[in-house]
């Protein structure tokens, strides 16, 4: 009895272990042109996927999921029937984010006269899970299931992978600085690239490491669970800028913040094991 008892708490263990992974594509800077700096991040898990979409507010932000460079050209990336998310402000200023599909080739490309963008899915699979604009900057967090069921959506993998990825964003069609509409993103202002998936949590020590209080104004705490090897912390502010990189040698350690911007930061703690990353918010 007591030698089964054994073998399934080392199953059950094993299992919650692999369920708790998590894979993540890390903060991945798209664009860095000043007004324009656009960044992301996927993780993904066993049964969710988590977009993070940082970038300018007031501008529309784009984002294509498996669109290898096929076509070349102007519409590298665009490839007909490929998945794509779409956030912007529509015409009643509420906040629509939106699960497209590319109808063809370069469909938002050279198409501003006609009004055609990535046609909206008959089914809406992402959820806002947050929302915050802190200093003219929009940080976006939305999930869905891994698995929607829809032919459509581009099919994450939980394991370590690469993801082709296509993006856009908005151009001042005036050039006056205020309209930043759904239309054609111009040469400047889209992209092609190849992000890594791997493992971001692959201890389960990591799930007890603890910031707090969050939000704050003076400082933050880090609380580990235990230290077995060196650890070290780095903040990122949310265009992806590097503020601070430190070993952790106590347990609870505190970092003065009182002298930051308010908005939102990434805080990353990591091994040469493990990393996983949480967002802290500066009052």
């Amino acid at each position: 009895m007591k030698k089964i008892t054994l073998m399934l708490f080392s199953l059950v263990l094993t299992f919650t272990c692999l369920n708790a992974q998590t894979f993540s594509t890390g903060l991945v800077e798209l664009s860095n042109a000043t007004g324009s700096e656009y960044s992301i991040q996927i993780d993904v898990t066993s049964t969710e996927v988590t977009l993070t979409m940082i970038g300018p507010a007031g501008k529309w932000l784009g984002l294509g999921f498996g669109n290898p460079n096929t076509t070349g050209g102007f519409q590298a990336g665009m490839v007909s029937g490929n998945d794509v998310v779409i956030f912007r402000l529509d015409d009643s200023s509420q906040d629509e984010f939106t699960d497209r599909y590319f109808g063809f080739p370069g469909q938002m490309e050279g198409q501003s006269a006609q009004g055609i963008v990535p046609s909206i899915d008959e089914r809406e699979d992402w959820t806002i899970e947050t929302n915050d604009v802190n200093s003219g900057v929009r940080t976006l967090v939305a999930t869905r299931d891994l698995d929607t069921g829809n032919p459509g959506d581009y099919v994450f993998s939980t394991s370590d992978t690469n993801i082709d990825l296509v993006w856009a964003s908005a151009r001042d069609i005036d050039g006056d600085g205020t309209d930043y509409l759904l239309d054609w993103h111009g040469p400047e202002h889209r992209g092609i690239l190849t992000a890594g998936i791997t493992l971001s949590q692959s201890e389960v020590q990591f799930n007890e490491f603890r910031i707090s209080p969050n939000p704050s104004k003076n400082y933050l705490n880090i609380t580990l669970p235990l230290i077995t090897e060196k650890v070290i912390v780095e903040v990122f502010d949310v265009l992806g800028k590097k503020l601070l990189s430190q070993e952790l040698t106590e347990l609870r350690s505190s970092i003065n913040v009182s002298k930051w911007n308010s908005g939102v930061y990434l805080v990353k703690v990591s091994t040469d094991s493990a990393t996983l990353t949480k967002r802290f918010i500066k009052q």
